[in-house]
């Protein structure tokens, strides 16, 4: 597999991005107030290349298995969860997928809060992701732009 990453000439000289690190705090959750099949957070893919995940705890976060299954991620001390996200999985004509994702409430009675350190890896706003097999499965496209246009499809921009 043979992949493209081109820059485009201009200002930019492919030295800004969109990459992110977000700390993500999820609080004690009072029951009397939770809705039925209420999540921590919703189903959700990421829009990038990769995001790595640094969790502080087992438990909570499910990932969509290929049989479209959720099934629980493991949180092993020490180790950083990758996942591959949508623009990945375009740059790649489907060979890496891009994982749904999501986050449970804690079962009954757990009080404990939930900590994730989330970096979500955005390649140069002005590369060109195009893949180099001929398969042309997706048209190159701009990685700023795609990446808008993910925010506009989300948020219900135009």
């Amino acid at each position: 597999m043979a992949l493209s990453l081109l820059c485009t000439p201009g200002p930019a000289r492919c030295e800004e991005n969109g990459s992110t690190l977000r700390a993500l705090y999820y609080a004690p959750v009072k029951r009397e107030t939770v809705k039925e099949d209420q999540l921590r957070c919703g189903e959700h893919s990421d829009y990038g290349s990769i995001t790595l995940l640094f969790q502080s705890r087992e438990g909570g976060l499910q990932v969509m298995s290929r049989k479209g299954e959720f099934i629980s991620a493991p949180s092993i001390p020490g180790t950083v969860l990758i996942n591959i996200a949508d623009l990945m999985q375009r740059w790649t004509s489907d060979v890496f997928v891009s994982s749904v994702h999501r986050v449970l409430l804690p079962p009954d009675g757990d009080l404990r809060t939930r900590q994730s350190l989330t970096f979500f890896v955005q390649l140069d706003d002005n590369a060109i992701i195009s893949y180099c097999d001929g398969s042309n499965k997706y048209p190159p496209v701009r990685s700023w732009d795609y990446l808008q246009s993910r925010f506009n499809d989300t948020y219900g921009r135009t």
